[in-house]
């Protein structure tokens, strides 16, 4: 896949979007598609990569997803929109036991842009979100296991672009908000594994703008700098809106963000 460098990444275009077509994004008052290009208008943004949620592990109380009407209702907008860049993707949830029958689910599809995430990383999960028994209160503990199954999603039997949200777990830890970091220092071995695996594999990291509000991006500047020293190529930038109204959430800050970084 060649998208990241046929979009010139970083350049006004929102690789991160979520739609109706995800569960969460429709239980929290997304609307309609063309709404999307609308506000991405609106905002002076060049486009958006939509990239609606597929774990096929989880939320199985939603209904099943319907990619007939997912690429058709957003062929349309793209027909509609021609000024804008709109591109057809998915936001893939790695685990490793699901991982054989995602790439049976999705390989055939004519996707423009794939992100590989890890959404839930330890078993048993007993609830929709699972988030609360991702933990066990032991910092350290709890996000090398996190990290661990980042490393694995690295080899997932199916195409991906980039990974995403490095660092989620942070977004949900039960700890005070200045005792949250997932810090390179602290898990240095793991998280060089993931820039091996990362570059060897040619994908790129995403910055994710919804990690913690106004407080920090996804992935942090200290590992941003080891991955840059490794040859790691410049990440996108995604706002992972689940609603309209933050499509786009904090580019300018994250643009100046990695232009400190990665020039």
């Amino acid at each position: 896949m060649n998208i990241l460098d046929e979009l010139e990444y970083n350049s006004g275009i929102d690789c991160h979007v979520h739609s109706v077509f995800s569960p969460d994004a429709r239980r929290m008052g997304a609307g309609d598609p063309q709404e999307l290009a609308d506000e991405a208008k609106r905002r002076g943004l060049r486009g958006f990569i939509v990239t609606d949620h597929i774990d096929t592990g989880h939320w199985l109380d939603s209904p099943p997803f319907d990619f007939e009407r997912y690429f058709d209702t957003w062929n349309a907008v793209r027909d509609r929109n021609p000024e804008l860049c709109i591109r057809i993707g998915l936001e893939v949830g790695f685990e490793a036991h699901t991982a054989n029958k995602t790439a049976k689910l999705i390989d055939k599809l004519p996707l423009e842009y794939v992100i590989n995430s890890v959404h839930y990383w330890r078993e048993p999960i007993k609830s929709d979100t699972g988030y609360d028994n991702c933990y066990i209160n032991e910092k350290l503990d709890d996000y090398a296991d996190y990290l661990r199954a980042v490393i694995a999603s690295l080899d997932a039997p199916y195409g991906f672009d980039v990974i995403g949200h490095l660092g989620f777990p942070e977004r949900y830890s039960p700890f005070a908000p200045d005792e949250r970091a997932m810090n390179y220092s602290e898990l240095k071995d793991l998280f060089d594994e993931i820039i091996e695996k990362a570059i060897a594999r040619g994908v790129r990291f995403e910055e994710n703008t919804s990690g913690g509000g106004d407080c920090f991006f996804q992935p942090r500047e200290e590992f941003l700098r080891a991955y840059k020293s490794k040859g790691g190529a410049r990440p996108v930038l995604g706002s992972d809106a689940h609603v309209k109204d933050k499509l786009g959430a904090r580019f300018d800050r994250a643009k100046a963000f990695l232009d400190g970084i990665f020039g």
